[in-house]
């Protein structure tokens, strides 16, 4: 049986269209295995799942007002076609919409998927063993830049009160998208104290899909603060894109000499007690 080893690209497209329109995507489907292999093709709409990226086909249903096809001539989708070894092929997808179709998002992946009547070099049929697909997040629009309204929620910083030492501060929370079409989060976390910048945090450009929330990460790094601290109050500043329109929300921590003060205390504590110690040695010599 013909091992699935393939690769797909793109992994991801991203296309405004207005409605009674179409356009077309080439796919390259590269067989890296050493023997032929028998693929098929499919199209399925998904939703959004959580707040990390995830989705979800099985409660996704598809739009009637738009339509998917293959371009190329001898293929259509659902239709069995050969890839023979170290080679490439490209499929060519149409997607058009019909002229009611509402304004608004949608989502789909562009499956390639090993044929379920693959069959192996002894004669004998094999059961589906792979599947790859792109995502089409597809946007129906009368203007190529339409409006979007994103809400910074559920921020939160741990702890709030901090030791100059020990944990990092942990920044979390949510973009979420209050309009019909996907956006990319773009903004900064900005740290100051006494109104100089101490950190600043790119987000990254996530994906934030319509009417959906999206965990905030940040570009090439973790969202903590690492120690050490200078101690004082600092202010966090969370701003997005202005064309995200977006309120940008703000808040602060604080940070104390904490372990220093306990380690303080340990030491007067071990210097009094000793003191005591002899104190008592002391008055016992004495009564002898």
């Amino acid at each position: 049986m013909a091992n699935f080893n393939l690769t797909l690209s793109p992994s991801q497209i991203e296309f405004v269209l207005k409605p009674n329109a179409s356009i077309i995507q080439a796919y390259d489907v590269v067989n890296n295995s050493e023997s032929n292999i028998t693929l098929n093709t499919e199209i399925l709409p998904w939703i959004p799942s959580g707040t990390d990226g995830s989705v979800n086909y099985n409660q996704a249903t598809a739009n009637p007002d738009i339509e998917f096809s293959l371009a190329n001539a001898d293929l259509k989708i659902g239709q069995p076609f050969v890839v023979a070894p170290k080679s490439k092929q490209q499929i060519v997808l149409k997607i058009k919409t019909n002229s009611n179709t509402v304004l608004s998002d949608n989502y789909y992946t562009f499956f390639i998927f090993q044929n379920q009547n693959d069959i192996s070099e002894n004669g004998t049929f094999s059961a589906a063993t792979g599947k790859i697909g792109s995502h089409l997040l597809l946007t129906v629009s009368d203007t190529e830049n339409p409006k979007i309204e994103a809400e910074i929620q559920s921020f939160s910083i741990s702890p709030k009160i901090k030791d100059i030492f020990l944990k990092p501060i942990k920044l979390e929370g949510k973009v979420k998208n209050n309009s019909n079409f996907f956006f990319k989060t773009d903004g900064k976390i900005t740290i100051t104290k006494n109104e100089k910048i101490i950190k600043e945090f790119e987000l990254n450009n996530d994906n934030v899909l319509n009417h959906h929330a999206r965990n905030i990460s940040c570009k090439n790094t973790s969202c903590f603060l690492n120690p050490p601290l200078w101690p004082g109050h600092y202010s966090v500043k969370v701003k997005l894109n202005e064309s995200l329109n977006a309120k940008e929300y703000n808040t602060s921590f604080y940070v104390f000499p904490i372990s220093p003060i306990l380690f303080l205390l340990l030491i007067i504590g071990i210097v009094f007690a000793i003191k005591k110690l002899k104190g008592r040695q002391l008055v016992n010599r004495s009564v002898k």
